[in-house]
């Protein structure tokens, strides 16, 4: 009998070895295929770290001097970058347009003349010189050309020399009084006014108008068409027209442009077919000064 109870004891003893080792075996293996996990890379621990081994390269989709996307119309001078590299399609007023600069004084800050000529690549630093002094153009071809471009009878490689002769001189900012003495208002759009003008609201520089698909849009004042495209942000078909007194105004989000750029205006002649904004038939409508938003109220006739 003592002798059965001693064998019982003997294998419980065995078997408990037996599951003890196992047990400790299995946490063994366990923690060294964790390890092994760990330094690889494919495992979940090291993705994070090895994503340039296992992934396509990033190519930047637009030149580094571009400003970003932003549902911004114009960029706040914290926004604004230093630099801007021209592009196809650029001219020095849609450039100063963006970015809230007056075209002179930019012009002068980067040592552009009168014909206010600028070429894909070139890069601008974006500032306004303390005082719109622009070089005169020269009588000759400059012997320091920049290198050759492509297509020189193509209006979209290059700005031209102002149209009109009032800019040129020095700009008065004595507010709308001078300018409305100068030049004769109408409205762009006789279409019900739905959003105006506010500062300090990013997408608000000017005044929105309703009216239907098509409609005529009209030279709110006498100017020279001195930008005509779709290559400002946030504004679709756009028109910009230069008028006296250091005075821009810009038509934006056309179905069709009837005008081309150094085209002259006179007030009240068609320049463009109303189009879409977002999903709704609308003009937006803006004015500014010295490359300043102002209300387009201050100068327009009281409806």
């Amino acid at each position: 009998m003592f002798e059965k109870e001693t064998d019982v004891m003997i294998h419980v003893w065995k078997a408990s070895i037996f599951w003890t080792c196992l047990s400790t075996l299995v946490v063994l293996v366990g923690c060294t295929s964790s390890a092994y996990r760990s330094l690889d890379p494919a495992g979940s621990s090291a993705r994070g770290t090895t994503t340039h081994n296992t992934g396509s390269p990033v190519i930047q989709s637009r030149p580094a001097s571009a400003a970003p996307a932003s549902n911004a119309r114009t960029a706040s001078p914290a926004s604004r970058p230093d630099q801007y590299q021209v592009r196809r399609g650029d001219t020095l007023y849609s450039i100063a347009f963006r970015f809230g600069l007056d075209f002179r004084r930019l012009a002068a800050a980067n040592d552009i003349d009168r014909r206010y000529t600028i070429f894909p690549g070139q890069i601008l630093m974006l500032r306004e010189a303390d005082a719109p002094v622009v070089a005169a153009a020269p009588s000759r071809p400059s012997t320091a050309s920049p290198p050759a471009q492509p297509s020189a009878n193509s209006r979209s490689s290059q700005t031209v020399t102002n149209a009109t002769p009032a800019p040129s001189s020095p700009s008065s900012s004595s507010g709308n009084a001078s300018n409305n003495n100068q030049l004769a208002w109408v409205w762009p759009h006789d279409g019900k006014i739905v959003r105006t003008f506010d500062s300090n609201v990013s997408d608000r520089k000017g005044v929105d108008l309703t009216g239907e698909i098509g409609d005529s849009v009209v030279a709110a004042a006498a100017g020279s068409v001195v930008y005509a495209g779709n290559g400002l942000p946030g504004y679709g078909n756009l028109i910009i027209l230069e008028h006296q007194g250091s005075l821009l105004s810009a038509y934006a989000f056309n179905q069709e442009l009837l005008v081309s750029e150094q085209d002259r205006v006179t007030a009240g002649q068609a320049i463009a077919r109303m189009g879409r904004q977002g999903d709704q038939p609308s003009l937006h409508f803006e004015i500014r000064q010295e490359g300043k938003p102002v209300d387009p109220m201050r100068f327009l006739p009281r409806r």
